[in-house]
Order: C-alpha cells, then structure tokens, then sequence
C-alpha cells in the first residue's frame, strides 16, 4: 500500500485514563475548510512509523476532531478546535520527536 507523509513529531504527551492510553503527537492540523460541506469523521487508521535512527513500526492511530481548552480570549476559533493524531499502540520511547508519520493518500488528504 502507498503511503505518504503526514507529520514530522515534534512533541508528544503521554495520557493514561481508565481503560485507555494514547500518545498523543504534535503538530495538530487545522479543521478542514469545508468543514461545513463534508463534516470530519473520527477515524482509526493504520499508519507507518519511521523514527529518526530509521525502524519502522505499525501502529494504530486515532485521528480526531479535539478541542483545546485554552484560556487566553485572544486565541481564534481556529486554534481552540484541531484535528489530532494520537497512536494507541505505542509509547513515547517507541516514537521519539522526529520520527515521521505515514498515512494512505486518502488520510491524507481528508486530514490536509
């Protein structure tokens, strides 16, 4: 299967709440434009890893709309609600910043 690039991680944060873990990676990406035409869907998606000493590793992402809670009213609309990717497979000592991502095109581009 084809598969392109969707991030570079520049950080991560390890969350552990009743019955879940996630990683959860940064960047986050902005709501789609056509939001309004073609809502987003929360999806699971099968995606690539590559960590900057170069392994490979499967894992399984979450992809999400979230909405950050954030307390300065000078921060947009656009900044507050973002689409997020968190894996829920792996650990920050498996993903370390720089690995890269790799997602279907259509991820992709439903993301981007």
């Amino acid at each position: 299967m084809t598969r392109v690039l969707i991030l570079t991680v520049e950080d991560t944060i390890w969350l552990t709440r009743p019955g879940t873990q996630m990683l959860v990676l940064h960047p986050a990406f902005p709501i789609p434009g056509d939001w309004n035409r073609q809502p987003w869907t929360e999806r699971t998606e099968p995606v690539i890893v590559v960590r900057p000493d170069k392994p490979e590793l499967e894992a399984t992402a979450k992809i999400s709309m979230t909405h950050l809670n954030i307390p300065d009213p000078n921060v947009s609309i656009d900044e507050r609600w973002r689409i997020t990717v968190w894996l829920t497979d792996r650990t920050a000592d498996e993903v370390p910043v720089g690995s890269k991502v790799f997602v279907s095109p259509e991820v992709r581009d439903a993301i981007l």
